[in-house]
């Protein structure tokens, strides 16, 4: 192996602020135009900023269109696509926002106190809906015309301290959200507002949430998602209803299968959602009003969702399956072995399958302009964050099919489609300075002959004859999975002289149904022996990585794995166990998607007994290796607690062990917690494995 030499610099933790992440893609009616956000990290007031920008849809112009408040999202284009409709907190709060791109000028046409997301335009272009919190059984509150954008910044934050201090009292299971936290009594409702008076009117009136909205290509009908009791979780979505856009009663069209993500065909004649188990997502449609479902995906072998895992999203959303234009297909965001993928459903062909754009790489948004043109915003091993425009290429799509699990996962052709165009610039000044280090893919066999797949990173400018010692890392989930993007936490490990091995152990995502159910009543298993022979493998592969200086990371699945290991195997000089699991007893009870996401994952056994043999915390007195234990205070996916119980048993017993907290974060503080403390947590993990390497 030769001798690496570079005069680019190497990455740093600083760099986060100078990352730009672009993303939301959403095309013009006449498809010639393309509005995206763009994100970036704020030193000065240690937070995040977005605004739109406009590109022509070949790449060769863009400008940006907002430049007031932090958060400009949810783009809508007007029918006539001469203006935009858009979600902003200029002033008064989250509020609906229009802007002429003839003119420029723009204006604020809603005053809700609570703020509107989920915004959609009406076919004529006369109204806009979006959702609205209201307090059950009463009525919308509004900022009145005498009230100040100062008035308004006071009352968010004095209504919530109100609410904080005030005596809480639930009667339903599930009352918690991560990110959100304790549920207020409130309720989102469908509005509908004039786009040139801001008058509204309030279409629902539910006893529970109304979600992911959606209008009919006549414009009589509004579709939403809803659960239908105090027992059920949101994240597990709900029935599929309809109501008429003049209000009344809602009509319950399909409740068979947990339903996100619905849509209309183009003619108005058939409904489109995602459906099935949490772990084995489907394609379905139903007839629009209502029947039977239909599934489009039964041939298709792995996931209808972006469950790749990374720390270079701010936001990360669901992406609704888009219709053609003359309703023979649908376009929809597909997980597949270290990909993310748009994959063509067709509707006529008992939903034959073929992916459009693909390759080396992560898409996180798509537009599609319901014709031959998919705008991509994605990620690659290289590259934090773009968007291109894709003319869709028969010659270069895709089938795929099932995967014999002892089959060897292929490695993947470069990106295609070939002709794609880019629409941004994003990122392109920095990674001129950096020296970004690619990772190399394996496959290797484990337990019961199944393959894995594998990836490495070199250490960067790695130097011929030399040793080097490895940092392992887990992926959380564990149904998420590793891929081809980029990751700022390994290319800074990286850059300290480690290489990094990271797998995709069963239980991930995108490699087949058994492949990712075969965790399930199994944590610890075989999925601990995937992820220790991806290391010996990797160590047996690459000459330059030190088999006797590993250290082990870890976050939320991976957290749990980082325990296990630590307490099956002194194999690591050193770990480092994130937003973590020790106990699933106390899990069962605290975890805002407790108890149901257990009885998934441990197939009904939930009883104190079998949940304690899985638990790290039952084994806590083998622990010999030095742990750093990272957690969010505001986790409540993983509550603190986790991590408390086990720093305290481990403390008691004198071994080595320290707490690391991290405020004002909630479980997703790998993508969004405050930068500042984005890069203490990386800068922390760096100092601990540093800090214990051997000689």
């Amino acid at each position: 192996m030769s001798t690496l030499t570079s005069t680019l610099r190497t990455v740093t933790s600083e760099d986060l602020y100078k990352f730009q992440w672009p993303s939301t893609p959403v095309i013009s009616p006449d498809g010639k135009q393309v509005v995206y956000e763009k994100t970036i990290a704020k030193k000065s007031t240690n937070g995040y900023e977005t605004h739109l920008w406009l590109s022509d849809i070949g790449g060769q112009s863009r400008k940006v269109l907002t430049s007031e408040g932090n958060l400009n999202t949810s783009v809508i284009w007007s029918p006539d696509g001469k203006k935009i409709a858009y979600l902003s907190n200029e002033e008064f709060g989250t509020q609906v926002w229009v802007l002429s791109l003839e003119s420029g000028e723009k204006k604020r046409i809603s005053q809700f106190k609570r703020g509107i997301s989920s915004i959609l335009y009406s076919p004529d272009g006369d109204t806009i809906y979006g959702l609205v919190p209201v307090k059950l059984n009463e009525e919308i509150e509004v900022f009145q015309g005498q009230d100040s954008d100062d008035e308004a910044k006071q009352w968010g934050p004095s209504e919530h301290i109100a609410w904080k201090n005030a005596p809480k009292r639930y009667s339903g299971l599930y009352y918690k959200l991560d990110g959100a936290g304790l549920q207020k009594n409130l309720k989102l409702q469908l509005v509908s507002i004039d786009v040139h008076s801001g008058t509204f009117s309030q279409v629902t009136n539910s006893a529970y949430d109304v979600t992911e909205p959606a209008i009919s290509p006549d414009g009589k009908y509004l579709l939403f998602s809803s659960i239908s009791s105090d027992n059920d979780n949101i994240l597990y979505k709900g029935e599929l209803n309809r109501i008429s856009v003049k209000g009344g009663e809602a009509e319950k069209l399909y409740d068979a299968s947990k339903v996100a993500s619905p849509s209309y065909s183009p003619d108005g004649k058939w409904i489109s959602f995602i459906g099935g188990d949490m772990v084995h997502r489907q394609l379905l449609i139903i007839p629009a009003d209502g029947g039977e479902s239909i599934s489009l995906s039964d041939d298709y072998p792995d996931t209808l969702a972006d469950l790749n895992y990374t720390d270079m999203r701010y936001i990360k959303s669901y992406v609704k399956p888009q219709w053609s234009k003359d309703n023979r297909f649908i376009y929809a965001l597909t997980t597949h072995q270290g990909t993310n993928e748009v994959v063509r459903f067709s509707v006529s062909e008992n939903g034959s399958q073929t992916t459009v754009v693909g390759g080396q790489r992560a898409i996180f948004h798509f537009a599609y302009d319901g014709d031959e043109t998919v705008v991509a915003a994605y990620s690659s091993p290289s590259h934090p964050g773009k968007i291109t425009a894709n003319r869709i290429s028969e010659e270069e799509s895709v089938v795929r099919t099932i995967r014999n699990v002892t089959d060897i996962i292929e490695v993947y052709n470069p990106i295609f489609p070939k002709n794609e165009v880019r629409i941004d610039d994003c990122n392109d000044e920095l990674l001129s300075e950096l020296n970004v280090v690619e990772p190399e893919t394996f496959s290797y066999e484990s337990v019961d002959g199944w393959q894995i797949q594998g990836f490495m990173l070199k250490p960067a400018n790695v130097e011929t004859g030399k040793k080097y010692p490895v940092l392992l890392e887990i992926h959380g989930g564990p149904h998420s999975m590793y891929g081809y993007t980029y990751f700022h936490q390994m290319q800074l490990i990286s850059a300290q002289g480690y290489g990094v091995v990271f797998t995709n152990p069963r239980g991930s995502s995108g490699f087949g149904r058994e492949f990712t159910e075969a965790v399930q009543g199994d944590y610890g298993g075989k999925d601990m022996q995937d992820i220790l022979n991806g290391v010996k493998e990797a160590v047996a592969r690459y000459d330059f990585l030190d088999g006797e200086r590993v250290a082990v990371n870890g976050l939320s699945y991976g957290g749990f794995m980082t325990n296990w290991l630590v307490t099956h195997t002194d194999r690591f000089f050193a770990a480092i166990t994130e937003g973590c699991i020790s106990n699933w007893v106390s899990f069962f009870g605290t975890s805002d998607i407790a108890p149901g996401f257990i009885s998934q994952e441990f197939l009904g056994k939930t009883d104190p007994e079998s949940l304690w043999k899985f638990s790290p915390l039952a084994y806590v007195e083998n622990v010999q290796t030095p742990l750093l234990i990272v957690h969010a205070e505001d986790d409540l996916r993983c509550p603190i607690e986790q991590a408390e119980q086990f720093y305290s048993y481990i403390k008691r017993q004198g071994k080595e062990v320290e707490f690391l907290r991290i405020p004002n974060a909630s479980h997703g503080m790998l993508q969004n917690a405050e930068p500042e403390n984005r890069i203490a947590r990386v800068e922390a993990m760096v100092d601990w494995i540093n800090t214990h390497l051997p000689e």
